[in-house]
């Protein structure tokens, strides 16, 4: 069995994808690990990319968009590494110390997920770390393009930004760009809820494993780029559609459902 199985969902991402791709050949080293991607019917060349660049990455090519969790459940499947890092095709590797957090959850076996560090392309910190959210953290997200909302200190306790975090700590959840999970894991909680089309599948996953007696770590000593959530976060009331709006939405209500006692 191989150390690690990195799993990308990508819709229409090209360019992301081969920056992400692109880093994680340069920076992953000491460990044996894999590349599965799903391609959920990108119009814009991706498959041909993967196929001409990264003969080495598994391809799974899906006719239509099915959802980043039913896209992801898919990778999982195909999965052979003792762990499995959930990863947005936005991103970028930039610290080389992967073998260092496998290291980390070796010996540390009540760990069932694990997050990193995250900047914005500007090099802004990204809060990657989170509490659960409420309805009232859903909202103010949601207007976070307004300057005095996204310097609430509502937000900031949600985003855990006032709290120091100089080694690994203990959080509610981490967000789904980069999850690094234990294989075992998917035998005990299950799969990624497929009914969450857009959002909250993450932490979702992450309360799932936390009521299974795990922890979910956030580990800063690694560092990634997340340029999307960086470009948009200021305008991603506008810029998303009214069906994804509701798409949204509807995960969230899952969500809540499913894990209000937490809240």
């Amino acid at each position: 069995m191989i150390d690690l199985s990195i799993n990308i969902c990508t819709y229409n991402n090209r360019d992301f994808l081969r920056t992400c791709l692109t880093s994680i050949y340069r920076e992953i080293k000491n460990i044996t690990f894999e590349v599965i991607v799903v391609d959920n019917g990108s119009k814009d060349g991706t498959v041909d990319l993967i196929e001409s660049d990264f003969p080495d990455v598994e391809v799974i090519k899906n006719n239509t968009n099915h959802g980043v969790a039913k896209a992801r459940n898919q990778a999982i499947k195909h999965s052979i590494g003792r762990y499995v890092l959930l990863l947005d095709a936005d991103t970028e590797l930039i610290s080389g110390n992967i073998a260092k957090v496998i290291k980390y959850l070796d010996a540390s076996p009540m760990v069932g997920l694990l997050g990193v560090q995250q900047l914005t392309y500007n090099n802004s910190p990204y809060p990657a770390a989170r509490t659960f959210p409420g309805v009232r953290h859903v909202i103010l997200r949601r207007l976070a393009f307004l300057g005095f909302i996204s310097h609430s200190n509502a937000l900031k306790r949600h985003h855990l930004m006032l709290a120091s975090h100089d080694g690994p700590a203990e959080v509610d959840y981490v967000i789904g760009a980069f999850q690094l999970i234990r294989k075992d894991i998917f035998g005990t909680v299950g799969l990624l809820d497929e009914e969450m089309f857009y959002g909250f599948e993450d932490a979702d996953f992450c309360a799932r494993i936390k009521k299974a007696g795990y922890k979910v770590i956030y580990y800063p000593d690694v560092t990634i780029k997340h340029y999307v959530q960086g470009l948009t976060r200021r305008t991603l009331f506008y810029k998303t559609t009214v069906k994804l709006l509701f798409l949204h939405f509807k995960s969230y209500m899952r969500f809540y459902t499913k894990h209000y006692d937490l809240l």
